[in-house]
Parts: C-alpha cells; structure tokens; sequence
C-alpha cells in the first residue's frame, strides 16, 4: 500500500510509537509524576522517541544484519510494508531518525543528571545496529 508521509508517520505513531511513548507515561505516574511540566516533557520524549524507534527500525531492515535485527533483512519491502526508507530514502530517513531523537532529548532539558538514562536510551534507540 502506498502511504503519504504524514500517513506513514502516523501509522508509525500509532503502532510501536504508542506503545513506548505508554510505557515512558506509565513510568512517569509511577514515579509521582502523573501532572504538569514533568509530565508534559516526559509525554513528548515518548512521543520523539518512539517515532524515532520505528524510523531506524525501517533503516534496519535495509541495512541491518538478519542475525542482529530478528527478522530476515529486507522483509518489510519484501512484503510490501510502507517504510521511510523506500519513501524518501536512506539518508532523509537517517536524518529524520535523528532530528526526532534529538527532540526527544530537548525534552528533557529541564531534567537534571537523573534523566540522563533517557537521553541515552534516545541515542540508543538511533545509535542500535550501527
């Protein structure tokens, strides 16, 4: 199927994305953080860094190795996935995986060192299989 790409964007928000930006807003409200700024920034690191999860996943599937990714490199375009890659590119796509990483990190920046497992979880999440 062929997508826009704000639909595929949306597709990506949608599946993996919703799933750890949840994961990050259940971890905010178990540490008491359920309201205001904190909860705020923590709702948009989910939101950056689950979208950049599912962009560099797209990346992997071009690029990674079978043994590395779990799954057979190539699989997503064998079946006919939508994915960043075969929309607008490798480097746009690398690009784009970044600039939301990046995003995910600025949310941070009212945080002090105790939210620096996040920032390098958002490095991870771009940084993994290369």
């Amino acid at each position: 199927q062929s997508l826009t790409l704000s639909e595929l964007e949306r597709m990506h928000r949608c599946k993996t994305g919703a799933l750890i930006r949840a994961a990050v807003l259940m971890g905010a409200r178990a540490a008491g953080c359920s309201e205001g700024a904190c909860f705020e920034a923590l709702d948009r690191y989910g939101h950056e860094i689950g979208l950049a999860f599912q962009i560099q996943d797209d990346l992997l599937d071009v690029l990674g190795e079978t043994a590395v990714i779990g799954k057979p490199q190539g699989s997503d375009i064998a079946r006919g996935k939508p994915t960043y890659p075969a929309l607008i590119g490798l480097d746009a796509s690398r690009q784009l995986a970044i600039q939301h990483m990046q995003a995910a990190i600025d949310a941070l920046a009212d945080f002090d060192e105790r939210a620096d497992d996040l920032r390098a979880l958002a490095r991870y999440v771009v940084e993994r299989g290369s």
